[in-house]
Formats: structure tokens, C-alpha cells, sequence
């Protein structure tokens, strides 16, 4: 069995490798080799710092000019942008009235910016650096709320400051477009295999869709829709600290 330290070496070797666009077949079998002189160093006694303590970016440099770039990264990343965009526009639909503003589009790929790019490269760096421990889920639990704050800041700035309005449809006008693009994007899901991502899009709407239904104005929708909200949150906590406390348990049966 590994030490601790050569456990998180292999995960920050294997996450600067996956961040590079390698394939995760090339990355096993890096894996499995290290993985097995590790093991056997470590079994006969033997020095294994000159492997762990060297910095994983120049480790990675060792295999990275020979592995070919991956294209599943960029098929992935691809898939995974439009269903964030589809996320952060489809529930707006699900409203009174919807307008496209050059202000809503900029806070689209700003929200966007925040969450995917910088939100990966911080958890790029957290796990270089801390490795698969707890302080790791603590500071990417924390990184959450000042991306949180900026995305509720930047939405009332473009409430405030549209710019300019580009169309603006009604409530029917509105909903249709909301189920037609949910359900499109629903079945992308399933086709694809992931039918979490088609539950996910789907109970984000339902806050906004249930306000839709049976709010009598603007201040009841608001009300309802923030409630739904708050509860499907407190259930996604509740089901992380569930999930984390059945690997724990499992962790030390073992």
C-alpha cells in the first residue's frame, strides 16, 4: 500500500495530465507504472523523494512532449459550456416577460468566465496543491461564496444597466421558448448518457416554472421562485454531507 505523500503526488500528477488534454487511457497506464515502483520502492525501504518531491508540472513536462493531445477534453469542455449557457438562460424564460439585452448576453459569458474558467483553475490549484485532503473540499466550499456574490452582483448590474435591448417577448412567447430549449437540452442529455445533467437543468427550471404557474404578480413569482431555490440548495448540501459522510465510513471499514 502507498504512502499518503505518493497517493497525492500520483492525484496531482493525474490532474495536471487531465488538464493538459491527455487522454485518460495514457494517463492509467502512467498511473499504473508509477503506482507499481512506488509500491515496490516503498515496500523494500528505498528513498522515493527524488519522484514525489519534484514539482508535479516538471514531472509532467516528462510525459507530456510525448503523449498526443487528447481531443475528448475539448469534446467534453465543448459539451460542458453549452449546457452552462442553456443553465443560466432557460429558467430566466420561464418568466412574466423575458428580454434580451446586450447587458443579460455579457452577464452570461461573465457568469460563465467566473464559474468554468476561473472556478477550474482554482480547483486546479487547490488540488496541486493540497492534494485529496480536507482542507481541499473546505477552501473550494469557501472559493463558492465571492464567486456567488459577484454573480448576484453582476445580474442586478445588468437588471440596472441593460445597455440596450434586443427583443423582448411576452409571457406565452417566453414559456414556449423555455420548454422547447428544455426539452431539447434534456434529450441532448440522454442521448449523450447523462441523464444527471437533464435532472440537474430540469429542477433548476422547476423553481421558475411552479412561479410561473401559480404567481398572481411580479412580488409573488419573486417570492416562490426564491424559495424553490433555497430548498433545492439546502437539498444538494444535504446530499453532498450525506455523500461525504457514506466515503468516510466506507473509508475506514476498509
Amino acid at each position: 500500500m502507498l504512502s499518503k505523500q505518493s497517493e497525492e503526488f500520483l492525484t496531482k500528477l493525474r490532474v495536471e495530465l487531465l488538464f493538459r488534454g491527455k487522454s485518460e487511457e495514457q494517463i492509467d497506464e502512467i498511473d499504473e507504472e508509477l503506482r507499481d515502483h512506488l509500491t515496490i520502492c516503498e515496500q523494500q525501504g528505498k528513498d522515493v523523494s527524488d519522484i514525489i518531491d519534484t514539482p508535479v508540472q516538471d514531472y509532467a513536462n516528462r510525459f507530456a512532449r510525448h503523449m498526443p493531445f487528447a481531443n475528448q477534453l475539448a469534446k467534453y469542455m465543448t459539451y460542458f459550456i453549452l449546457f452552462m449557457i442553456a443553465v443560466f438562460t432557460i429558467p430566466d424564460l420561464f418568466t412574466k416577460s423575458f428580454t434580451l439585452s446586450v447587458g443579460y448576453i455579457l452577464n452570461i459569458f461573465f457568469i460563465f468566465f467566473i464559474n468554468v474558467i476561473v472556478g477550474l483553475y482554482v480547483i486546479k490549484m487547490l488540488i496541486l496543491k493540497f492534494g485529496d485532503k480536507k482542507r481541499l473540499y473546505v477552501l473550494a466550499f469557501l472559493t463558492g461564496f465571492p464567486i456567488f456574490g459577484l454573480m448576484v452582483l453582476s445580474t442586478y448590474l445588468t437588471e440596472k444597466f441593460p445597455i440596450y435591448n434586443i427583443v423582448t417577448l411576452n409571457q406565452q412567447q417566453s414559456i414556449i421558448l423555455g420548454i422547447v430549449l428544455l426539452i431539447a437540452v434534456m434529450l441532448a442529455c440522454i442521448l449523450l448518457k447523462q441523464k444527471v445533467y437533464a435532472l440537474i437543468i430540469l429542477a433548476l427550471c422547476m423553481p421558475n416554472i411552479v412561479a410561473c404557474l401559480f404567481a398572481k404578480d411580479n412580488s409573488q413569482y419573486i417570492y416562490i421562485s426564491v424559495i424553490g431555490l433555497v430548498i433545492l440548495t439546502f437539498v444538494f448540501i444535504a446530499f453532498n454531507i450525506y455523500q461525504f459522510w457514506k466515503e468516510s465510513r466506507t473509508n475506514k471499514s476498509k
